[in-house]
């Protein structure tokens, strides 16, 4: 949710007045008390009216041409926090990153604590951790220089965020415990909430809601004391989603309506959107219909209007599961589409962003050396005059250009790598939708199979029970000899039934459990055939192999029918099931000592073409091997 992707970077910015007071000088003119007025106004709004951020930068960078580069850096700053709380996280990293390079000249550490934490938290959203790290911790670096509690603070609580990103719970919650220790004195600051928000969201993925709903009430109590309508939103956003999630949806309804209150008055389009795709997903669970569709089609308007791509895959996902829970596939399958498409575009975004952020990199290092090379001109001409030696310069700029290029080569290598991770996960989530509808028609074949199947057994039951009832003369050993078979008839229903109950209601089976079954089933069988010595072995390393839907309920059939084809056909006195592990196939074996039959002169049934069938649809291999007067062997092997 966006409202948990930007849990705003602009908290740990430094708290100007203090850092610019302290940093820049201790004597200014009017021109830059004013630029520090500004500054101060506009960091001030970072959680309300934001978008006024944008004039007051502009306004430092009118009066700031001839000031120090310190006053020029608080411009790019300014732009910095505006692009981000917009969402424009390009023109976000654009501006810091110009900010960095003007403050590295200068060394000034409290602004660039600023600088290191904006970029950090840039990553930290976009999914690059490795750089997002190197820049949160160069900026801890530098306030713990600094000993500023309210920085160090915020740094941990954002380095817990991105390690939760990355699902390291551990560390998340480890950076989280010592920013939420530093800030006890200042808990109306918003690194504090930065740190229990987060806090709050690993409780909740935890299932621990009672602790999280906790962190969230305390979050809204501040943020109702400092005013600030976003930090709200947020709370309440992961509020409704305890709720959600712990199936008190009343609840959740009530905190996601006053989220969407807040959102519709601060205006932001992308957290409108959020908010009424988190209503489509509550209708969802509370299998409203009508309401989902709603919800998504408001959300995914706004979200159209406005570009955003992650608020039109998320509502996309909800639509998908709708579908397939009506069992309207046709509309699933057009959803998946568009989602495809919105997820491939934001892979295609994603790459534009990184090779945008190589320009700029480029760019920068580009003046960088254009003012290296006009300083050694300079130097240059003026050892010309003394001793004409500038063999030492030439190699330095020599050396600088290899460094560029070989950085230039590596980040366009690592940017491939990311692209082709990009893909493979596409890949990953449209297999796994294909995989979920085949598992959807397996569930409906063995649906109607088994409406087929008992029906036509109960229509046999009641057809035998009202020829009893209407039959005039009937002889008593007759009559109970007819009753005994529809006994027999019913009992066989029976174990159909709770057969395929068993199937159906598990997503994936290991041999174990399947040799559970047959026992069960030759059990019965073997009733009344005593001289049957039968067997089920199956290796140590293979009896926790698991199974999917498909794969087991089609296997566990074809051994069925195999071992009550033998009992009921094959006159033998010796059974046996035996599953191993080969080299590169799970091996099924049903082997029996009963009358066989001549391979040359017999013609299959349906019985083992059926079998057949069965195996081939899960990629196995299926053969029969009899002799007459000897037995047969069912060989059946399924790739590991």
């Amino acid at each position: 949710m966006i409202k948990k992707a930007i849990v705003i970077v602009i908290l740990v910015l430094i708290s100007c007045k203090k850092n610019v007071e302290k940093s820049i000088a201790t004597s200014f003119s009017s021109n830059q008390k004013q630029i520090i007025s500004w500054y101060n106004k506009a960091y001030s709004l970072k959680n309300s009216d934001y978008f006024k951020i944008k004039d007051y930068a502009d306004s430092i960078k009118k009066v700031n041409t001839e000031e120090p580069t310190d006053f020029k850096a608080l411009a790019f700053l300014c732009d910095g926090i505006y692009y981000h709380r917009i969402g424009e996280e390009q023109l976000s990293f654009k501006n810091f990153n110009s900010a960095l390079n003007l403050l590295k000249k200068t060394k000034n550490d409290s602004l660039l604590v600023t600088a290191y934490s904006g970029l950090g938290n840039y990553y930290k959203n976009n999914g690059d951790y490795p750089n997002s790290l190197k820049n949160l911790l160069q900026s801890l670096k530098l306030a713990e220089k600094l000993k500023d509690t309210v920085k160090i603070g915020g740094i941990h609580a954002n380095l817990g965020q991105m390690y939760l990103q990355k699902d390291d719970n551990v560390l998340a919650k480890h950076h989280l415990d010592i920013s939420c220790k530093i800030l006890q004195n200042h808990k109306k600051s918003g690194p504090y909430l930065i740190a229990i928000h987060t806090m709050a969201n690993i409780y909740g993925m935890g299932g621990d809601y009672k602790a999280a709903l906790q962190l969230d009430d305390e979050g809204l109590k501040i943020s109702e004391i400092i005013k600030s309508n976003d930090l709200k939103a947020t709370f309440l956003d992961n509020k409704a989603n305890c709720f959600m999630y712990s199936n008190r949806l009343d609840s959740a309804k009530y905190y996601f309506d006053a989220c969407l209150k807040l959102d519709l008055f601060n205006k932001n389009q992308k957290q409108i959107s959020d908010s009424y795709a988190n209503l489509a997903q509550l209708a969802l669970f509370s299998k409203n219909s009508s309401e989902v569709e709603h919800y998504s089609n408001l959300s995914i308007s706004i979200a159209e209007k406005v570009n955003y791509n992650p608020g039109l895959v998320k509502n996309y996902k909800v639509l998908i599961d709708l579908y397939k829970s009506q069992g309207n596939y046709k509309k699933a399958l057009e959803v998946s589409e568009k989602y495809q498409l919105v997820y491939k575009k934001l892979i295609n975004e994603k790459k534009e962003a990184q090779i945008a952020e190589l320009n700029t990199f480029y760019e920068d290092e580009k003046k960088e050396k254009e003012l290296l090379i006009s300083k050694a001109k300079v130097s240059e001409k003026e050892i010309q005059i003394k001793n004409k030696n500038t063999q030492f310069q030439i190699l330095g700029l020599v050396s600088l250009a290899l460094l560029i290029i070989s950085y230039l080569i590596y980040r366009q290598q690592k940017l491939k790598n990311q692209q082709q991770e990009q893909e493979f996960l596409l890949k990953s989530e449209i297999k796994e939708i294909e995989n979920h509808n085949k598992l959807q028609e397996q569930r409906l074949v063995i649906s109607k199979d088994l409406q087929d199947s008992l029906g036509a057994q109960l229509t046999y039951i009641i057809s035998s029970i009202d020829n009893l009832k209407f039959a005039k003369l009937i002889e008593n050993e007759k009559v109970e000899k007819q009753l005994t078979k529809i006994s027999n008839y019913t009992k066989s229903t029976f174990i159909e039934l709770r057969d395929t109950i068993w199937a159906m209601k598990s997503s994936e089976y290991t041999f174990e459990d399947m040799q559970s079954r047959i026992s069960n089933f030759t059990e019965k069988a073997l009733a009344e055939k005593t001289n049957i010595d039968f067997q089920f072995i199956i290796d140590d390393n293979v009896k926790n192999t698991k199974l999917s839907l498909i794969v087991g309920i089609n296997l566990y059939r074809s051994i069925q029918e195999v071992v009550n084809n033998a009992i009921k056909f094959s006159e033998a006195n010796q059974i046996k099931v035996t599953i191993s592990k080969g080299k590169i196939a799970i091996q099924i074996e049903v082997q029996d000592n009963g009358k066989g039959f001549d391979m040359e002169n017999i013609e299959f049934g349906n019985g083992l073409y059926n079998m057949k069938k069965r195996i081939e649809e899960i990629n196995g291999e299926f053969k029969v091997d009899s002799i007459a007067g000897k037995g047969t062997i069912i060989y059946i092997n399924i790739d590991k």
